[in-house]
């Protein structure tokens, strides 16, 4: 009888034993279960913090590219302002070059009518002319004398100051000097004593056309004649002294 007590008293403290061992394995998984969760935040607050970073990051290089940007503009506008001024330095080279160095344009036939017809009407100073025979013929609707003749005329009502000298010798060259005075432009006949057979025009003081054209149709649109156009102030300051020379001749 003793010895069935002493075994349920036995088997009772070993049951008891038993409990407490699940007790302690349930609080060690807790513990374990808190400590995942510390870490996991910590990642979290390091994730937010490298954000920022980036953020900051970001804004200060769209700072910079703005600013480069900026200086990009201002150099690029720096630079085609100095084109230009190369451009205009250049340029000018180039016309003082014309200047010293001009080659003279030949003009066979018909090719001295269209360069001069141009050059008069386009003439915004001056106009001297010094011409053997200018015939004008109102009554020829097609006749390339009369459009020179009758640019001249044109040229003294834009406000050009125009003189034109004539042989006196040759009759056709009435007509034309008629009309020419009568719409006020400076025409007058050379001295009867030399015979004037210069062809020379001379524009805005730097345009000379000097050759064997007179202005007449027949020069203009028929015979074989030849001339040359220069651009040279140089050539026209000696020529216009020559013009003066024949103008004071009477």
């Amino acid at each position: 009888m003793f010895i069935i007590i002493a075994v349920i008293l036995t088997a009772g403290c070993l049951g008891q034993e038993t409990g407490d061992k699940t007790k302690t394995v349930t609080v060690e998984k807790t513990e374990t279960f808190t400590k995942t969760i510390t870490i996991t935040k910590t990642v979290i607050v390091e994730n937010k913090s490298a954000e920022a970073e980036l953020r900051e990051n970001l804004t200060r290089c769209t700072e910079e590219l703005s600013l480069l940007n900026a200086t990009l503009n201002q150099t690029r506008e720096n630079l085609i302002e100095l084109a230009e001024k190369y451009r205009e330095c250049i340029t000018k080279g180039q016309e003082g070059t014309k200047e010293n160095f001009s080659q003279p344009e030949l003009l066979i036939d018909g090719e001295y009518y269209m360069r001069l017809i141009n050059d008069l009407k386009s003439a915004k100073k001056s106009i001297y002319v010094t011409m053997f025979l200018m015939k004008y013929d109102p009554a020829d609707s097609y006749d390339h004398a009369n459009d020179l003749i009758r640019a001249l005329v044109e040229a003294r009502r834009r406000g050009v100051s125009v003189h034109v000298v004539l042989e006196n010798s040759i009759d056709d060259n009435r007509a034309a000097y008629n009309y020419l005075r009568s719409n006020g432009v400076d025409v007058v006949f050379d001295s009867p004593s030399t015979t004037l057979h210069t062809k020379m025009v001379i524009i805005d003081g730097r345009i000379v056309y000097i050759g064997s054209h007179n202005w007449s149709e027949a020069a203009l649109d028929w015979n074989h004649e030849v001339s040359v156009r220069i651009e040279s102030r140089e050539m026209a300051d000696v020529l216009l002294n020559y013009f003066n020379e024949i103008r004071r001749g009477f």
